[in-house]
């Protein structure tokens, strides 16, 4: 169900063979195995002016591949390219997944959507494989394999085609054929910012293999592997992953980019990745998960005469649960629109009879109510399942009975140095559905944490959920 997410084994050349023997850090590898060189009749500039001259972004860049550069050089190794190949993701996207150009291309190598269909990468709104490392990795060596093959294995020419185009390049080829000119990259007449792409790439080149002599400091990571891929199929609210695994809400969104409302859908890639050595963990949660665990989301189309508040009503939410869900900023609709409507439950109802288990107003503890389970009432209360299983001394598989207490987390630290209590923001929350959660009023939860009337939550971020004084105990709403 899973497998390791690099695999193959290095080229071996004599310099390979020897710097792999002294256990380097990958950086220093690939510096090792660059081969391209300028051609001696054609001037350069220095190469940091290639980058504004910043040596912090060159730096900056080569952390920011640390989650993904040992899985890419693996690929690039076992399909037997060349290692510039890997410098591609610092000129296109700096190695951030979530890189988006003015013209919409987007992930590390930078794929515009038509070229993207093209190379079988699945793009949605739910799910973006531009922004998955793995599957848009798969394309763009697909890609630069067939630009090879096209221009006869000449690098420069490929790497100039996988910025402007073939098309591009080999029109500019035709017509310098037709006026009996040379046909090699620095003959052509392209693109200005072809021109200085396959310069700045050598200028990389240069850089990599030599980082202090230009004033780099390239990060040092490590030659294994930094994760795993799991199937975990269609209608799995991702959150669970991280609980699972203990990954933190950044982590989990910084290797798992192409999710784009972190939750999988039918007829779209449901594969993760989770730090290495982890994937069982998930394996095994997914065996026992109950069937019910698995909710697909709801959609509405909307149709002619229908507002929010109809819409609402009809599925049994609010409406400003339908607004955070959809990003609207208004009731405006459009005939024909899809809305995403919020799952049964994603909401604290404001019934005390709700599915949801309430928090007495004594203490920091939970009344166990029918069809609760310990997932939902982690997440409700910012806590993570092994946690609120190990404070309250059982199994995080237990099956919950109505009218059970459970204690939260923290409740006797809190209650004795009278910190108040912190929620980490996720996908799909909003100040209101916090505030539900937490029964505390949305100009409470603005003022704790200094909150302005238009300000978008972001995924991880913290937000205080009770006053200190108040530490122990929520308020009625």
């Amino acid at each position: 169900m899973h497998r390791p997410a690099a695999h193959g084994t290095p080229r071996t050349t004599p310099r390979a063979a020897q710097q792999a023997a002294s256990d380097i850090d990958l950086w220093q590898r690939i510096g090792f195995e660059l081969r391209m060189a300028p051609d001696p009749r054609q001037p350069l500039r220095k190469p940091l002016a290639y980058f504004h001259h910043s040596a912090r972004f060159v730096s900056e860049a080569s952390e920011r591949a640390r989650p993904y550069l040992y899985y890419v050089y693996q690929e690039v190794t076992r399909r037997e390219l060349p290692y510039e190949v890997l410098l591609i993701p610092i000129i296109e996207s700096a190695y951030n997944p979530r890189a988006t150009s003015p013209a919409g291309a987007a992930g590390i190598w930078q794929f515009i959507p038509a070229t993207a269909r093209h190379y079988g990468l699945h793009v949605s709104r739910w799910y973006d494989g531009r922004r998955d490392v793995v599957a848009s990795t798969a394309a763009a060596l697909d890609y630069l394999e067939a630009l090879r093959d096209r221009f006869m294995g000449d690098w420069q020419l490929v790497f100039a085609a996988y910025n402007c185009g073939e098309r591009t390049v080999e029109r500019a080829i035709e017509r310098n054929q037709r006026l009996g000119r040379r046909t090699d990259f620095w003959s052509l007449d392209l693109p200005r910012t072809t021109r200085d792409y396959v310069p700045k790439l050598m200028a990389l080149v240069e850089i990599i293999a030599n980082p202090a002599a230009h004033g780099v400091t390239l990060a040092e990571i490590p030659a294994t592997p930094h994760f795993e891929t799991v199937e975990v199929g269609a209608a799995l609210d991702l959150n669970r992953v991280l609980d699972w695994t203990g990954m933190s809400a950044t982590e989990f969104d910084r290797l798992n980019a192409a999710f784009r409302k972190r939750y999988t859908v039918a007829n779209a890639p449901s594969t993760v990745l989770v730090p290495h050595g982890h994937a069982t963990a998930v394996e095994t949660a997914l065996a026992t998960l109950p069937a019910h665990a698995r909710r697909p989301l709801r959609e509405h189309v909307v149709s002619a005469g229908e507002t929010l508040s109809h819409i609402a009503a009809r599925h049994a939410v609010s409406v400003a649960a339908l607004k955070t869900a959809n990003g609207l900023h208004s009731s405006a609709l459009a005939i024909g629109q899809t809305l995403q409507v919020p799952l049964p439950g994603a909401e604290l109802p404001a019934d005390p009879g709700g599915a949801v288990g309430t928090t007495a107003s004594a203490g920091r503890e939970l009344v166990v109510r029918s069809g609760d389970n310990l997932w939902e009432l982690a997440r409700a209360n910012g806590t993570s399942v092994a946690t609120l299983a190990r404070v309250n001394g059982i199994s995080p598989r237990s099956t919950l009975r109505p009218g059970q207490r459970l204690r939260l987390p923290g409740s006797d630290a809190l209650a004795s140095r009278g910190a108040a209590p912190h929620y980490e923001v996720r996908h799909g929350d909003s100040l209101w559905t916090i505030s539900r959660r937490f029964r505390i009023s949305i100009a409470d939860l603005k003022r704790w944490n200094g909150l302005a009337d238009d300000l978008a939550l972001r995924p991880g971020q913290r937000l205080v959920v009770a006053r200190p004084d108040d530490a122990g105990h929520q308020h009625d709403i």
